[in-house]
């Protein structure tokens, strides 16, 4: 991917074709727009592309997609009625209204937790002037995030600014993967309790049967 930019290092359209792929993603967690970031933020080290228009652009790019998403979702929450899937839907409703901001903020850093933040919180009818909210600070931190690690990298390396690129991404792979494995560990440790007192009724019930 990275390679069918580098002709277009110096050309305005680059930008344009970052925010697509920032907006992409948050619709269809395919793209991989975090690689893309980081490298040109590592190659923006040599002067070009222009750090701030790609921030501006990563940025923007991140709302747009989470907007998209947003709407998906309130339109698929319109056919949930009545039900199991309503209720769930009522308790996510609820804990987005009072964790709203730090769901969007930590879904924003998982993997594919961009698109199942925003598009639940369309879903549960998040009033859409907090989400904008929400979206906005999201999409500056992860962008400072992603572009800070880039450009460290290929400051770094100014003479291999490839090279920065490349230790950018390995270190945004691990800080990635090092993150959903203690999500997993938290998820894990908070079902803990409950399964074990769903076993404890179930043999209880099994002895007095």
């Amino acid at each position: 991917m990275l390679e069918t930019l580098l002709p277009m290092i110096s050309s305005p359209w680059l930008y344009l074709i970052v925010f697509a792929m920032v907006t992409v993603d948050g619709v269809f967690p395919v793209v991989p727009s975090e690689a893309v970031v980081i490298s040109l933020s590592a190659l923006s080290a040599t002067g070009s592309p222009n750090l701030v228009a790609l921030a501006a652009a990563v940025a923007a790019g991140g709302m747009a997609g989470d907007r998209v998403s947003y709407l998906l979702g309130r339109k698929a929450a319109s056919r949930v009625t009545a039900g199991k899937l309503a209720v769930a839907r009522a308790k996510a409703e609820r804990a987005l209204t009072r964790y709203g901001a730090a769901a969007i903020l930590a879904g924003r850093f998982l993997p594919c937790g961009r698109a199942a933040t925003t598009w639940t919180s369309g879903s549960v009818s998040l009033p859409l002037g907090r989400f904008q909210l929400f979206s906005a600070l999201a999409s500056v931190a992860w962008t400072a995030y992603m572009i800070g690690l880039g450009w460290l990298g290929g400051s770094a390396f100014a003479d291999e600014p490839l090279l920065g690129a490349a230790i950018g991404l390995a270190i945004g792979a691990v800080l990635g993967a090092t993150h959903a494995l203690l999500e997993r560990r938290r998820s894990a440790a908070r079902s803990g309790p409950g399964r074990r007192e769903a076993t404890a009724k179930t043999s209880v019930a099994r002895l007095a049967s």
